[in-house]
C-alpha cells in the first residue's frame, strides 16, 4: 500500500494537500490493526493516542502517545497497532524539493562528503513545545485556513527547529544526512531493497527516477532487465535461506517478495535445475 496515496484516497476529509506537503489526521479504533505500507514520500509522524509497533529495515520500533518520528522516502514497513486504546495521529507527508529547501534554511550545514551510519527513522519525544505546535497543525485540519501551503510549510519548520533545541539534537543532525538523500546510486538501492514486493513502477518512484530512465540506468548497471535480475537475486537468497538458516520453502519464498510458493519454486527449478529443498544444496 502507497501511504500518501492511501491518505489521499481514503481520508481527503481529514487532510489539506498542497503542492508539497500533505497534511492528515489518522485514527483506528480496530484493536490490533495491521497494515503495510511503502513510505513515497518523507514523513513526520506525531502520535496522540495508543501504541504501534513498526516492523521495519532495521528492526522494530514502538511508538506510544506523547512520542513521535521521521521516516524517509523510499522505506516499507508493517506497522501493528497494539492493546485495545483506539489510535491517533497527526501525519505530515512533504516531498525531496521540501526537504531540500527546509535543511537548507536551518542552522547547521551538513557534510555530504562524511560517511555516517544513517538510519532511515528518526524516534523522539514530544516536548510541550512540540505538543503546541501539532495542535496547531491539528486546528488547521478543522478549519482548513486559508494560506495553507505556507502557514503548514512555517509550522514544519517550527517544528524541526524546536527539536534542534532539544536533546535529540545530534541524533537528528546525522539523520538529516539520509533525510536529503535521493537515492541516486541506484546499485546500492536496488542491492538494500530487492527483497520488497514492489512493481517496477514503484522501485523506479522510489529510486527517484523515471520508468524509462530507471529501466536504462538498470541495463547499463546489472547488463540485465529489472525483472530478471530482481528474480535471480530472490531466488539465491531463498536458496540461502532454506539451505542455511533452515525456512520451509514456502516462508523463504514470502521472505524474499515471492506471493506464493509455487512461483518461487518455478523460478528456482528454472535458476537451480531442481526444485528447492533442505535435502538438496
Amino acid at each position: 500500500m502507497n501511504a500518501l496515496e492511501y491518505i489521499k484516497e481514503h481520508h481527503s476529509k481529514d487532510s489539506i494537500i498542497t503542492k508539497d506537503i500533505v497534511l492528515a489526521k489518522f485514527c483506528s479504533v480496530q484493536s490490533n490493526y495491521k497494515h503495510s505500507s511503502i513510505i513515497t514520500s518523507n514523513l513526520l509522524n506525531i502520535v496522540y493516542r495508543g501504541t504501534k509497533i513498526l516492523h521495519t529495515s532495521n528492526g522494530d520500533i514502538q511508538i506510544k502517545a506523547g512520542e513521535a518520528f521521521f521516516i524517509t522516502k523510499g522505506e516499507y514497513i508493517m506497522s501493528e497497532v497494539i492493546g485495545d486504546e483506539d489510535y491517533e495521529c497527526l501525519l505530515i507527508f512533504f516531498d525531496h524539493h521540501m526537504t531540500r529547501e527546509l535543511i537548507s534554511e536551518l542552522p547547521f550545514k551538513l557534510n555530504f562528503n562524511k560517511s555516517i551510519d544513517t538510519k532511515n527513522l528518526f524516534k523522539f519525544e514530544v516536548d510541550s513545545f512540540l505538543q503546541n505546535t501539532a495542535d496547531t497543525l491539528k486546528l488547521y485540519l478543522e478549519d482548513k485556513p486559508k494560506f495553507s501551503d505556507e502557514l503548514i510549510s512555517l509550522k514544519l519548520k517550527e517544528l524541526v527547529l524546536l527539536i534542534l533545541g532539544s536533546n535529540s539534537k545530534d541524533n537528528f543532525i546525522s539523520f538529516c544526512q539520509n533525510l536529503t538523500l535521493d537515492k541516486s546510486d541506484l546499485k546500492s538501492f536496488m542491492e538494500s531493497n530487492f527483497e520488497k514486493d514492489l512493481s517496477i513502477e514503484e522501485f523506479a518512484k522510489l529510486s527517484g527516477r523515471s520508468l524509462s530512465g530507471f529501466k536504462s540506468e538498470f541495463k547499463s548497471i546489472f547488463d540485465k532487465t529489472p525483472m530478471q535480475w530482481l528474480l535471480c537475486k530472490r531466488v539465491e537468497k531463498g536458496k540461502f535461506l532454506i539451505h542455511e538458516l533452515g525456512y520451509d520453502v514456502g516462508s523463504a519464498a514470502l521472505s524474499v517478495g515471492f506471493k506464493t510458493h509455487a512461483h518461487f519454486s518455478r523460478v528456482y527449478k528454472k535458476q537451480f535445475n531442481t526444485k528447492p529443498s533442505l535435502t538438496d544444496k
